[in-house]
């Protein structure tokens, strides 16, 4: 038995000294292992920490940091280890420190959780924490990883910024923009979009672009937005938004496709612009162009129109119609002693109270200044004609009541009749005035019937005509030559060439006293091409002599520009004098440019192609539609003188004037202003940005000479 146990106990001894040794091996592999990961872990180039979870936070500990983290945050291994996880001292953002234990506790995991730390010296490092549980020794733990994100949020605070740019931006537009998500609803309105229509952002959002258009407008609304749809095109038109008052107002939309990421269908941009200034504008020139904005009656343009009308019917009925030509008397010693807005208001009394004389097929005019006209259609024989007339004269027989205080005027009045008078409107219009100026020889305040060969007035005329027509061939034309100065600079920036005539009788003629003669009996364009050539001359004699002038600007008249021969006219001119095209400006009144043939805007085409400068003068006296003149060759509009006179006087012209330098700009064109007399005209025109102009303010029409000598050191 003993010797049993003892066999026994040796074969057991070999075998135990085995097991041990193949234990104390793994043991070792083990803690080879052990090493190692703990090494690469030291070593691992992202910051890391390992947590120990405790029962609750305060007992989560962090029982490892690797060297990276070490190196990031400034602490040694051993100031790490054993502090708790909610430490306050590296957290920036405690709300931060709060969603991140909460998250890694509850969920047993953090991903990617943005987070801003701060290191020993508190230095502020924007990080990711990513953070992942394992279970070691029974215990809960958590490996955390703390990557860098300061290039991420470079780019992040890089894309706020320029978000806050563009938004700025976006609201800042002087148009209206808003975006539409494919189902059609607002996703984004700017600024002036929510302010044209009164409606908040919020409010916009539950509304779709059916709720602010009126109905009329629904049909060809989804036609258009299914064909850009489709198309991925843009459309400009015109229609009508409902403001959140219920009033509509006019505007103009353009329309594009909107395409997401992937190139799909996402919805429309819209860019709004509300046309109603603009239609009142357009609405105020239209109105001006056939009426007097002083009163509001039919200007001259319009009477002509209604006179030819007229005359038309009566040749076809046989019927007479009457012209009477009224001026008041002495109407410039109130606008001297009263004022010009005195002067204005008493017009305005006038037509009224002239107004309620005529009946519904009359028309009565504002020619100009104090000249009114009246035009009778009905029954208007000599019988009934004179009962007007002693309505009129019986009118002002009375004071009238202005702003509180009564003024006595009278009238002169002349009258011619169709047929017996005359058969065009040109001679009815010149005889009934031939009738008014003997009214006024017999004393005024009275009225006169044409009679044939009536007046001193007449035979005035005559001589003047018969002076006329040798005026060229005998050398008794001048040119006086206007300065146009440059606000902003204050240098010559061209002259206009002004005709006047030297008659040996009458001393210095002005224009207005026969210009309108040499039209009637058809001379202007003699005199018109005389201009020309010696406006031509001169400006090369000025550059010769030291006298830079950048332009000078020369009138046309109907005539010239229906002549066929002008192109060349001008052509020769210009080679014969060496005179570059650039420095030559041809000026054409706007209600000549808007009456003419498309033979005559060939004419203005083939000058503008040869480099002349084309300008439309006394732009506001007729009427033009912006977009008929925006197909014109022409580069510079001239503002009348009858709308800057009344500049800090009244505001209806001042409105009229902004209107025309704010349009003009937008049509690229140049503006210049005639007639400038006073600083406050001067100082208006500057702060609406007309900085180019003339007047007496700066200089009368000069002779050469003159103007040589006066501007050779300062052009």
């Amino acid at each position: 038995m003993n010797s049993i146990l003892l066999l026994a106990l040796v074969c057991m001894v070999p075998l135990c000294l085995v097991c041990c040794m193949r234990y104390r091996q793994r043991d070792e592999k083990h803690r080879r292992i052990s090493q190692y990961v703990e090494a690469a872990f030291y070593n691992f180039p992202t910051a890391a920490c390992i947590i120990k979870l405790g029962d609750d936070v305060s007992e989560d500990v962090i029982i490892d940091v690797n060297r990276t983290l070490e190196q990031l945050m400034g602490w040694s291994r051993g100031e790490i280890m054993g502090s708790t996880v909610d430490s306050q001292r590296i957290w920036h953002n405690q709300e931060q420190r709060y969603d991140f234990i909460a998250q890694m506790r509850e969920k047993g995991e953090t991903l990617n959780f943005p987070a801003e730390l701060l290191d020993r010296n508190q230095t502020l490092h924007y990080l990711y924490l990513t953070a992942k549980t394992f279970d070691l020794e029974d215990k809960r733990h958590f490996i955390v990883m703390l990557g860098d994100r300061s290039a991420q949020r470079k780019v992040e605070e890089r894309i706020r910024k320029d978000n806050q740019r563009y938004r700025a931006l976006y609201e800042s537009m002087m148009d209206g923009y808003t975006r539409l998500s494919r189902n059609g609803r607002f996703v984004e309105c700017n600024r002036v979009f929510r302010e044209s229509l009164g409606y908040t952002e919020e409010e916009l959002w539950r509304l779709t672009p059916r709720d602010i258009t009126p109905p009329k407008y629904h049909a060809e609304d989804a036609r258009i937005e299914q064909d850009v749809r489709e198309h991925g095109t843009c459309k400009l038109y015109e229609k009508e938004h409902i403001k959140k008052d219920g009033n509509a107002f006019p505007i103009e939309l353009q329309l594009y496709s909107s395409f997401d990421d992937q190139d799909e269908f996402d919805g429309w941009w819209g860019i709004i612009r509300d046309l109603s200034k603009a239609k009142r504008d357009q609405a105020n020139l239209d109105f001006l162009a056939y009426h007097d904005a002083t009163t509001g009656l039919p200007n001259r343009t319009l009477l002509q129109d209604r006179l030819e009308h007229a005359l038309e019917r009566a040749r076809r009925d046989q019927q007479q119609l009457a012209l009477l030509f009224i001026d008041l008397d002495r109407f410039k010693h109130v606008n001297d002693t009263l004022g010009y807005q005195v002067g204005d208001a008493l017009l305005q009394v006038v037509a009224r109270s002239v107004g309620t004389l005529l009946r519904d097929s009359d028309t009565l005019a504002r020619l100009n200044g104090d000249e009114f006209m009246i035009l009778l259609e009905e029954n208007a024989n000599m019988a009934n004609v004179t009962i007007v007339a002693d309505k009129i004269m019986a009118l002002f027989t009375k004071p009238l009541i202005l702003q509180d205080q009564e003024i006595y005027i009278t009238a002169s009045v002349g009258i011619s009749i169709f047929p017996q008078d005359g058969s065009s409107a040109d001679i009815l219009t010149k005889y009934a005035e031939l009738a008014m100026f003997k009214a006024k020889d017999l004393g005024r305040n009275t009225y006169q019937f044409f009679e044939s060969g009536l007046s001193v007035g007449a035979r005035e005329r005559l001589a003047l005509e018969n002076g006329l027509r040798s005026a060229v061939s005998r050398g008794e034309l001048v040119l006086h030559y206007q300065p146009q100065i440059n606000l902003l600079t204050g240098h010559l920036i061209g002259v206009e060439a002004l005709v006047r005539w030297q008659n040996p009788g009458l001393g210095l003629v002005m224009p207005d006293r026969f210009i309108h003669i040499a039209e009637d009996i058809g001379i202007i364009s003699d005199i018109g091409a005389w201009v020309l050539q010696e406006a031509c001359r001169q400006m090369v004699a000025w550059q010769k002599k030291g006298l830079h002038v950048p332009r000078i600007a020369v009138n046309l008249s109907v005539q010239q520009l229906e002549r066929t021969d002008l192109v060349s006219l001008v052509q020769q001119q210009l080679e014969i004098s060496g005179l570059k095209p650039q420095q030559l400006e041809l000026e054409v009144t706007e209600s000549m440019l808007m009456r003419q043939t498309g033979r005559a805007l060939e004419i203005l085409n083939a000058l503008e192609g040869m480099g002349v400068y084309l300008a439309v003068d006394d732009f506001g006296t007729g009427y033009s539609s912006f977009g008929y003149l925006k197909r014109l060759p022409v580069h510079r509009l001239k503002i009348d003188y009858s709308f800057i006179r009344d500049i800090g006087q009244d505001a209806n012209d001042e409105a009229i004037t902004r209107a025309i330098i704010a349009l003009s700009g937008s049509l690229g064109l140049e503006v210049v202003a005639e007639g400038v007399e006073r600083e406050e005209q001067e100082n208006f025109l500057r702060r609406e940005g007309c900085h180019l102009v003339q007047g007496f303010r700066y200089d009368k029409g000069l002779p050469a000479k003159d103007l040589l000598s006066k501007y050779k050191d300062i052009s």
